[in-house]
């Protein structure tokens, strides 16, 4: 963390980035990501149950929108699908920051 200690606290200024909203800019945000992906095949990130998915889970944060996009393209990648789709999400078992806390313990625990 940047302010983690009073050294790098006094260094950088705290600026909070807003949460995106599912809107247009969110959708043309997943066209962007997916013009970038290395898969063989169009995956349509911005299709309703897509988008919606990867919002889901990604909270709105860039960061989790970012990983949970790379994640499922490089599972595409490996399983020879060349395309990211919504069972290909389900399979990663991803789970949403607000929940992660713990969420490998729990697991192992059940």
């Amino acid at each position: 963390f940047v302010n983690a200690t009073s050294e790098m606290a006094t260094r950088f200024e705290l600026v909070p980035i807003p949460r995106w909203q599912y809107d247009e800019s969110y959708l043309m945000l997943l066209d962007s990501l997916e013009a970038a992906l290395p898969l063989a095949k169009a995956s349509d990130l911005s299709d309703e149950t897509l988008a919606r998915q990867i919002f889901s889970l990604s909270e709105g944060l860039i960061g989790e929108i970012v990983s949970v996009v790379t994640k499922a393209a490089v599972a595409a990648l490996r399983s020879g699908a060349e395309r990211i789709t919504k069972a290909g999400i389900d399979e990663l078992g991803y789970i949403p920051i607000s929940q992660r806390r713990n969420a490998t313990l729990r697991r192992q625990l059940i």
